[in-house]
């Protein structure tokens, strides 16, 4: 019966490590633009915003986002400050950032809540590659989003629906939401509370 047990656990360890390891292989896409729209935005006047309130605090709309991009990276959290309002990080990019030509130039990571992006030769000029990609810090709204982040992979493309947002939390401490995608560095990076997700391939 020992023997036995060991075999099954054997055997679970492989299947889990076999669903792992296919489960986190980038999704194959055809080169060319995938994406050519740049995401829309649109601010909410500070009478129309209406307060989202979490376990964990408050996240006040500052304007309605939505974003069509191909999946450069995925971060999960679990043990840092923000994990608890945002657990993962996604690397999107849109226009050029979302062709295989350029991509395959570039080497993309993400660590500690930033995105880097490396390349011996640019592809393209460096402005255009800031302006065509970000790192956004995703708030799901609903165990369902959630899911649904979780499980995307380098290379899906998809659609996210929301509000980019500045947040509350209940034991003080403010993080607030980039608008712009021409800035850098610290605070550049979006905060956006998704309501929806739809994976595109």
């Amino acid at each position: 019966m020992l023997e036995l047990n060991r075999k099954n656990i054997i055997l679970g360890a492989v299947v889990i490590a076999t669903f792992l390891h296919w489960n986190g292989r980038p999704v194959a896409v055809p080169e060319g633009v995938l994406v050519k729209d740049n995401p829309s935005q649109e601010s909410i006047p500070e009478n129309e915003r209406k307060a989202i309130i979490t376990d964990v605090g408050i996240a006040e709309p500052l304007a309605n986002y939505k974003i069509r991009a191909r999946v450069l990276s995925t971060n999960r959290y679990w043990f840092d400050p923000g994990a608890a309002i945002s657990p993962i990080d996604l690397a999107l990019g849109w226009g050029p950032m979302s062709d295989s030509r350029v991509l395959n130039e570039l080497s993309i990571g993400q660590s500690l809540r930033y995105y880097h992006v490396k390349w011996r030769n640019p592809p393209i000029p460096e402005n255009e590659i800031l302006r065509h990609s970000a790192n956004v810090h995703i708030i799901p709204a609903n165990t369902i989003v959630k899911d649904l982040l979780f499980s995307l992979r380098e290379g899906n493309l998809i659609e996210l629906d929301g509000q980019l947002v500045v947040f509350s939390g209940k034991s003080g401490g403010e993080w607030k939401s980039s608008l712009s995608r021409d800035d850098r560095g610290a605070g550049a990076c979006e905060l956006m509370y998704v309501t929806s997700v739809r994976v595109l391939n």
